[in-house]
């Protein structure tokens, strides 16, 4: 029954990367309203991740009134209802528009609140707690990958039809109504437990999850930018075809899934030291693949990247679930959205860096932006490693 239930909350996250999975519709949408602008076409891929946004911060109220799994089910419903209605009724593209805007605010009614219930049922058992969040990004990663394949053959019947794979919500809805136990508005039960910790305390908590929110939204823009430019870094090197950068974005993918599955252990070996490594071996990753003559080792490297990028996520989610439950929610939520935030501008931060140092190839770009990356991994490393010498004296 534990694992029912375990499992049954874990599907929900295969959910939440299912935004941009409906990519491959925008040509074939775009040639049925050639009146809209192939931009605005584009915003129905991305315009899910700014409504998620709004959906965590009125899921944040919403669950003070009707707790969480109501909350978490509402969300479901709404992501089953406005994603499948595009293949119901897509006669206007502005109907279209407005479905996928609630699609995402759905998403972000339970993005949240599905890592606060695992820190809830595991807040006694931190590694268990670890590696239950890190299978949540595993979940989340292997939801883009299965959804996307669906896509992709439901697709040959028209793009309408691919919406269809949006039900899959449904035994998700069931699967959670039924084995998933209600939270009974438990909301303060950490608080109850634990001292309150003084107002110092809290307000250097809060400088350090801004801090990370920061740090994370810079990754996020520079990850997601990787994936947008992958595809034109293989065609400019001449080393493959589109196919090709296609097959990256699965191998990032694949990566993310694994890191999602091995991160209890990863958090056991490295701690603290998990965020400054995987900047580092997602930099360096980075930089060789802008090097690399070789499609198999662009691939490799293309599916490091995942890894590394997915072992950050989860200690950030891991580390604000140690909070009392409210500095909790607002270290979650500040994390979910420096994520849509980074992914939604990603665009605008490779067209700013290009414009800053007049770059005029994407291997310039990708480069610059793994240099990047690889500076950020270094002075994280020296704030870790101070903070724990810090840390070994106030103990000795």
């Amino acid at each position: 029954m534990e694992k029912l239930k375990t499992y049954s909350l874990l599907s929900v996250a295969l959910l939440i990367s299912s935004g941009p999975v409906i990519a491959a519709n925008i040509p074939a949408i775009a040639n049925d309203f050639p009146e809209i602008s192939v931009t605005h076409v584009g915003l129905l891929t991305t315009i899910p991740s700014l409504f998620v946004i709004l959906g965590v911060l009125i899921a944040n109220r919403l669950e003070l009134l009707i707790g969480k799994k109501a909350t978490i089910l509402t969300g479901l419903g709404l992501v089953l209802l406005a994603g499948v209605f595009p293949a119901l009724y897509h006669d206007l593209f502005s109907l279209l528009f407005i479905s996928r805007c609630l699609f995402g605010l759905g998403v972000g009614l339970f993005n949240r609140l599905i890592i606060q219930m695992i820190s809830d049922m595991y807040h006694n058992n931190p590694g268990k707690q670890a590696t239950v969040i890190g299978l949540e990004s595993a979940f989340e990663g292997l939801g883009g990958i299965c959804l996307t394949l669906l896509v992709g053959q439901l697709l040959k019947m028209g793009w309408h039809t691919s919406f269809y794979v949006y039900a899959l919500a449904l035994p998700i809805v069931i699967a959670f109504l039924i084995f998933v136990p209600s939270d009974k508005k438990e909301l303060n039960r950490r608080e109850e437990v634990t001292t309150n910790p003084s107002h110092t305390n809290n307000k250097k908590a809060l400088q350090v999850m801004i801090g990370y929110g920061l740090l994370l939204f810079v990754i996020v823009a520079i990850f997601i930018n990787y994936n947008l430019q992958i595809t034109p870094l293989i065609l400019e090197k001449n080393i493959g075809t589109a196919t090709n950068g296609s097959n990256m974005i699965a191998f990032i993918g694949l990566g993310a899934f694994v890191a999602g599955f091995s991160f209890g252990k990863v958090y056991k070996t490295l701690g603290n030291y998990i965020v400054p490594l995987s900047i580092l071996l997602l930099g360096s990753s980075m930089f060789v693949t802008t090097i690399s003559h070789s499609i198999m080792l662009t691939t490799v490297c293309s599916m490091i990247i995942g890894f590394s990028f997915r072992c950050i996520m989860p200690y950030l989610l891991h580390t604000f679930a140690q909070q009392i439950a409210k500095m909790a929610k607002l270290g979650t939520t500040i994390v979910l959205i420096a994520y849509n935030l980074g992914a939604t501008l990603s665009p605008y931060e490779g067209r700013l860096i290009t414009q800053l140092l007049q770059l005029d190839t994407v291997q310039s770009l990708v480069s610059s932006n793994a240099i990047i990356l690889l500076w950020i991994s270094a002075v994280s490393l020296g704030v870790v490693t101070l903070h724990r010498k810090k840390k070994n004296i106030q103990q000795t």
